[in-house]
């Protein structure tokens, strides 16, 4: 009996943003769980996606949250 489903899932992985997640999903990942973080008076969008092809997991190349602030702060000098 094959495997189907999150069975095959070999790593997880996890995106805060939409652009994070299409990004995943643009190199073969799979949504496995999508669900709201909530901080302070904050929701903020988290979704787990997992690997399951037979080869090493393709990562996207990302920014993090700091490089993503500064560029905001760059836009409005």
């Amino acid at each position: 009996m094959g495997m189907n489903g999150i069975e095959k899932t070999r790593t997880t992985a996890e995106a805060s943003s939409w652009r994070e997640l299409n990004k995943y999903l643009d190199l073969g990942w799979t949504l496995i769980l999508s669900y709201i973080r909530h901080t302070n008076d904050t929701q903020e969008p988290r979704f787990v996606v997992g690997w399951q092809g037979e080869s090493d997991p393709v990562r996207p190349e990302l920014l993090d949250e700091w490089e993503l602030n500064e560029i905001d702060k760059q836009k409005y000098r």
